[in-house]
């Protein structure tokens, strides 16, 4: 088992008075297993990034063990994320050279006062433009 230490630099120069900012945004304990890759998704289509389930497979994660997941979008064009489970979905438009962050494997895609919590199922992403170049990092226990 490892602690994965994620941390976070903001760094930013206004009217010629820098600033910058660093935390540790987390600290994951108990982390067993680290999967990272890069992709071309192609344009005009929905690629699959990663899955979620209760039994692991090719491109498929279990979902109680998922303890964080990094989606950065390396391309020249925007991409809609879309992080789906079985009764809501919910989309994000990640900019160029913009990452999404995902830390518990539990969302809900309510817009009323409900916020029933459920498993997400899949997460993937579809190219605005020409094809995409991603990457996801994925720690689980």
């Amino acid at each position: 088992m490892a602690d994965l230490y994620v941390t976070i630099t903001e760094e930013i120069t206004l009217s010629n008075s820098p600033t910058q900012k660093t935390n540790v945004f987390s600290t994951i304990s108990g982390i067993n297993y680290v999967d990272t890759r890069v992709m071309n998704c192609p344009s005009g289509s929905q690629t699959s990034i990663f899955n979620l389930s209760a039994n692991p497979g090719a491109g498929t994660f279990t979902t109680s063990s998922l303890q964080y997941a990094r989606i950065t979008n390396n391309s020249s064009v925007p991409v809609k994320l879309m992080v789906s489970a079985s009764l809501s979905k919910a989309s994000f438009m990640i900019s160029t050279g913009s990452s999404f962050y995902i830390s518990t494997s539990q969302f809900t895609g309510s817009v009323d006062n409900s916020f029933t919590l459920e498993n997400i199922s899949s997460v993937s992403i579809s190219p605005s433009g020409s094809d995409a170049k991603i990457e996801y990092f994925i720690a689980t226990t």
